[in-house]
């Protein structure tokens, strides 16, 4: 073999190599947002990267969509082994990266036909070292421009996907990967015909704006499916915030029954007080003495353990900490309510209803306990929660909140009430976790 044959040959192996590695990159750049950790996005993009080489450098080398199906379906076990957390979702992004990755790549390929015939020049034909060069400035340009590609695909996908830490329905994922397939199918049934019958020279063209048409057709379906979910989560959102107001409204009926029975055992207490006069004047302590613990059993039924300064947020908290301690759950509460300012009980009632929701369903421990805490601070008011937890906090970066495990439509929309709430106060949420317990801070600004 002359020296100018080994170069070509090694210099076709090597980029070879490198376009395998570059897509094995982008695969992790992809997956990155969906996945719980980056290290998790980075041993997906190497499985696939490595599984891809090892399929080419191995002999009998075997069909490119098989070796590209066979990388694809490695990088989705690895995904799947690493985090089993929505497994329709990472079906999702195993096949619109196999078709994102499929498409750009025959798109450029197209291209690449084309800068090919510079090589056949005959002034370049003619020196063969030259012929050399162009070829790796060609090879280099071609695997710049499709790792470009194909990065533009996964930047416009993930830009138009917002919803990532979403659970994915079995019917979504099949409305998302309908046009993935139809892509790759079209490519398959075009090159089926191709090395059986001789293409007209503008069926590359064609094929061209089909591939292309192919990509616009996923980012649409994606654009599409996240408007229709986030309509759905507002709507959701709203039925949710609607049935907490009545949740409120059923507890200011029960605030005004409590002030009417504290009325009419206000208006008897003279009457009781005569009562226990006359019985102690006649000699009967024993029978004033049952008599009066009957009237301090009735006292304190009317009287509430939670006193915080808003009658309709201790109801709240009174009937979150009775549903806590039947489920052997302590439950702490020093909680002042600001009184004299703009800040709306209803608000504060959807804050406390959401946040002890989430603390009532991922308490655990040897010790489980739910604690709030509330306090002003000049024109500062802030609510604090927090629960014992053993286990760890995974937190959404895109969306600054928790991820959920639960499946349930509209699980998760209270997080996003309760900042819908705090931000109305120009604050936010904050979550951190301490060795056993998890807290979320609520700021208000209430000037």
């Amino acid at each position: 073999m002359s020296p100018i044959e080994l170069c070509w040959n090694i210099t076709s192996y090597l980029f070879t190599l490198i376009q395998l590695a570059a897509a094995g990159v982008c695969l992790g750049i992809f997956v990155s947002p969906y996945l719980r950790s980056r290290s998790k996005a980075v041993k997906t993009g190497a499985v696939y990267g490595v599984v891809m080489v090892i399929l080419y450098v191995m002999p009998p080398q075997i069909d490119n969509i098989l070796a590209y199906f066979i990388g694809t379906l490695a990088a989705f076990l690895v995904m799947y082994a690493e985090d089993r957390h929505n497994i329709n979702q990472k079906i999702f992004l195993s096949v619109t990266f196999f078709s994102m990755r499929w498409l750009s790549a025959s798109m450029l390929g197209i291209l690449d036909h084309y800068l090919d015939r510079i090589l056949l020049a005959p002034e370049i034909i003619a020196r063969i070292w030259l012929n050399y060069g162009v070829y790796v400035v060609i090879r280099f340009v071609a695997i710049v421009l499709r790792t470009l590609n194909l990065l533009l695909a996964i930047w416009a996908i993930n830009k138009a996907y917002k919803g990532k830490n979403r659970y994915m329905e079995k019917r979504e994922l099949l409305l998302l990967s309908v046009p993935s397939l139809s892509g790759v199918i079209g490519y398959a049934v075009y090159h089926f015909y191709q090395f059986r019958n001789e293409m007209p020279e503008f069926y590359d063209l064609l094929c061209f704006f089909y591939y292309l048409i192919s990509i616009l057709a996923v980012l649409a379906i994606v654009v599409i499916f996240q408007r229709w979910k986030t309509s759905q989560e507002e709507q959701a959102g709203q039925q949710l915030l609607e049935s907490q107001i009545d949740n409120i409204k059923a507890h200011l009926e029960g605030v005004e029954k409590l002030y009417g029975d504290l009325h009419s055992l206000r208006h008897d207490m003279g009457n009781h007080i005569q009562m226990i006069e006359r019985l102690m004047a006649a000699g009967n302590s024993a029978e004033a003495s049952a008599y009066l613990e009957r009237l301090k059993g009735e006292w304190q039924e009317l009287t509430p353990e939670i006193r915080t300064g808003n009658p309709v947020v201790d109801m709240i908290l009174l009937e979150k900490k009775k549903e806590a301690e039947a489920r052997g759950i302590r439950f702490e509460c020093d909680f002042c309510y600001p009184n004299g300012t703009g800040l709306d009980a209803f608000d504060v009632s959807v804050l406390l209803y959401n946040a002890l929701n989430n603390c009532l369903e991922s308490v655990n421990g040897e010790d489980p306990y739910i604690k709030v805490q509330a306090f002003r601070k000049n024109s500062v008011f802030m609510l604090i929660i927090s629960n014992s937890f053993t286990g760890r906090l995974q937190m959404d970066a895109a969306e600054g909140l928790p991820f959920t495990t639960k499946k349930c439509a509209g699980h998760g929309i209270g997080l996003k009430n309760m900042r819908r709430v705090a931000r109305k106060y120009m604050g936010d949420l904050s979550f951190e976790q301490d060795k056993d317990a998890v807290t979320v801070g609520i700021m208000l600004q209430i000037a």
